[in-house]
């Protein structure tokens, strides 16, 4: 019997607004954004949680999230200080394998099937690798989702956040894809879920109803991907050295651009 992987997906909480409180105490508490001029059609790269209280995300015009919170404070990127302090944090990794695959500045899938502790144990790992991060940047949080393949990870580090753990065993990833909104399934933006739900597929349950076959007629070459994530098959590997065409939290605008095709 194949040896189950042990996967971890590490996503830093609100990194470049938890940053900038870091180094601005005077922060702290308060609703920050990371991104253009609200004055100038300035684009929102990041937001601290108090400013995600008024409905304010990544990608959002700044002008709008002025609107939802006048009292936000607006902060230019700077990009420098959150690639050096996501080195500090990728250091943090390599302590315990090499098998790491950043997917932007704040977050990182990490196999530790084999790791270089000897430690048998994947949530504990994560509760320690989360404990180095916190104490070695300057107590900056990170959520972490632990379980036998990237996407069921992926998934679950979104779950208990900020600074939170979920881990889904083998036992509970049924009954935990079943229940999932498909919106929240890694790989389904906002088109896909609007023709899912458009065949009625609204949760992991709904997806896994459909055959195979009918899933690639819908959705093509992606339907094979939706019918094993569904039954919750993921067998892609960590992969360290994967050049990623893009990498959408690194490259968030702050400015914003008429075409949203050069976006993506």
């Amino acid at each position: 019997m194949q040896q189950l992987r042990k996967i971890i997906h590490l996503d830093m909480d609100a990194f470049y607004a938890s940053v900038e409180q870091r180094d601005t105490p005077e922060l702290k508490g308060k609703p920050v954004i990371v991104g253009g001029d609200p004055n100038h059609r300035g684009v929102v790269a990041a937001c601290s949680y108090e400013a995600r209280k008024f409905g304010i995300h990544s990608a959002m015009a700044s002008s709008t999230a002025y609107k939802l919170c006048p009292d936000a404070i607006f902060i230019r990127p700077r990009f420098d200080v959150y690639k050096a302090v996501s080195s500090e944090i990728r250091e943090i990794f390599h302590e315990y394998t090499n098998l790491v695959e950043p997917l932007s500045l704040d977050e990182a899938f990490l196999d530790v099937t084999e790791n270089f502790k000897e430690m048998v144990s994947a949530t504990l790992i994560a509760k320690e690798i989360k404990n180095q991060i916190y104490s070695r940047t300057g107590r900056l949080t990170a959520s972490a989702g632990v379980s036998f393949n990237k996407f069921l990870a992926k998934v679950a580090s979104d779950i208990n956040k900020p600074d939170g753990i979920t881990v889904v065993t083998p036992e509970m990833a049924a009954s935990f894809i079943d229940r999932l909104p498909i919106r929240k399934f890694f790989g389904v933006g906002k088109v896909t879920e609007e023709k899912m739900i458009g065949f009625g597929i609204k949760t992991g349950a709904d997806l896994k109803k459909y055959k195979k076959e009918k899933l690639i007629q819908i959705f093509g070459k992606s339907g094979n991907y939706f019918y094993n994530i569904a039954h919750g098959k993921d067998d892609r590997p960590v992969e360290p050295n994967r050049i990623r065409k893009s990498i959408g939290k690194e490259t968030t605008l702050p400015e914003d651009i008429d075409d949203t095709d050069q976006m993506l």
